[in-house]
């Protein structure tokens, strides 16, 4: 929505005006800061839609400050880093930013990625009609309470894990291809990288399968996508 406030962290001053003209030209408001210390200060003040933030910092890494800025506020936030490998990647979503960008970067990329995440984030805020509580008879999901419990076991899923998880459920036996998960889980097109969506797969594996090297719930359909192989009634 137009007049949304994006905070960018980045020590190179450069880069947070090019972010800020492109924000500014698509009618966002922009403030931006240059180490962590004045980022969450910044945050806690002026409680921003967004955070686009870099690893690289002068007094901390950016996945310490996103894992502090996780217990001020559940906005989104995008890593926009020189640091591209797949790690860094894993790293940066397991500690709770929602997308991670690779420098050099598309200005116009970046801002199609600020909207689809400001997209998914009001959604998520709207009220919902109440919504029945989808089971295979070994996972159960309740939408509502935002729930999901394996075998009984209450499980601990960050909120894109359990988008992910709910709408392969919603859509189960039927094979998935990464396109349609990342257009209905993280709003993006085509043109997005895959690695993201594996991350989130490797990640639900490990909390719902029994031996997530040989999963037995969500399958991979090589070359093709992902589908969950089990039948889901809702109750």
């Amino acid at each position: 929505m137009p007049g949304e406030l994006i905070l960018t962290v980045d020590d190179e001053v450069r880069i947070g005006e090019l972010v800020g003209m492109y924000l500014q030209k698509d009618g966002f408001r922009h403030i931006a800061a240059t180490n962590g210390k004045q980022a969450m200060e910044l945050a806690e003040k002026e409680r921003p839609n967004l955070i686009v933030l870099d690893v690289l910092l002068p007094d901390m890494e950016g996945y310490e400050l996103c894992s502090r800025l996780r217990t001020k506020t559940d906005v989104p936030i995008v890593f926009l880093s020189c640091k591209d490998t797949d790690v860094d990647k894993v790293v940066g979503l397991t500690v709770g930013a929602d997308d991670y960008m690779s420098k050099p970067f598309s200005p116009i990329e970046l801002i199609a990625r600020i909207k689809a995440q400001l997209r998914r984030f009001r959604a998520q805020r709207a009220p919902q009609p109440p919504k029945l509580v989808l089971s295979n008879g070994h996972v159960q999901l309740h939408p509502e309470a935002h729930e999901v419990f394996v075998e009984g076991r209450k499980i601990e899923l960050t909120t894109k894990e359990f988008q992910l998880l709910s709408y392969m459920m919603h859509h189960a036996k039927q094979v998935l291809t990464p396109d349609q998960l990342l257009l209905h889980v993280w709003g993006y097109d085509s043109s997005v990288d895959t690695k993201t969506l594996k991350v989130h797969i490797g990640h639900l594996r490990k909390k719902i399968e029994h031996d997530p090297s040989q999963p037995k719930r969500i399958i991979t359909v090589r070359g093709v996508g992902y589908k969950f192989d089990e039948r889901v009634q809702e109750a």
